[in-house]
């Protein structure tokens, strides 16, 4: 003859005739267990989830409290991250401080691990050449004020002439060559 034991209710210790519920290896009445950040019991059919600490949680708390949350929204990550310079991410949220460009592969970052693209980095630490608008990584570059050039891209705002390596006028942010600057401004 087959004989079927009634569960006992690991909290309460009295035989569980209704809805049953099974978490950590134990049997459970719904409304005797409940998670450990909201105190809301199971009776409701929710599910219940066994946190890396050993303690029981709803789904949203449970996420709430282990799961990385992304740099940029501030929500729990759930499915695939992205690690960079010390900061997790979702991979959509990954992007350009400047631009909002989706980053993959390359990144450059500031000391703060702030991402930007390669232009827009560049640019925050200035060296991006004012006339190509592209960086200036080695070699060469010259300084005018606050702005910078390629060597080969530092002209006469006039005539168009390269003045890298001689004597140059400024008049206001453009520069001129002597030449032109006496014509211009006498």
């Amino acid at each position: 003859m087959f004989t079927q034991s009634i569960p006992e209710c690991y909290s309460c210790k009295q035989p569980i005739t209704d809805i049953c519920l099974t978490a950590f290896g134990l049997q459970w009445h719904p409304h005797h267990i409940g998670c450990n950040v909201c105190g809301k019991d199971f009776s409701d059919g929710s599910r219940c989830e066994e946190g890396p600490d050993g303690f029981a949680y709803c789904s949203k708390d449970l996420l709430d409290k282990f799961a990385p949350k992304c740099q940029k929204c501030k929500q729990p990550i759930i499915g695939q991250t992205t690690n960079a310079a010390g900061k997790t991410y979702h991979p959509e949220h990954f992007q350009c401080e400047t631009c909002n460009m989706v980053l993959t592969g390359n990144f450059y970052h500031t000391d703060d691990g702030t991402p930007f693209c390669e232009k827009h980095y560049y640019e925050k630490i200035g060296f991006l050449c004012k006339h190509c608008d592209k960086p200036i990584i080695s070699g060469k570059c010259i300084t005018v004020g606050t702005t910078r050039f390629h060597p080969e891209h530092f002209f006469c705002q006039f005539c168009k002439s390269n003045l890298s390596g001689v004597g140059y006028k400024k008049q206001g942010d453009k520069c001129y060559c002597t030449e032109c600057f006496l014509k211009l401004y006498g």
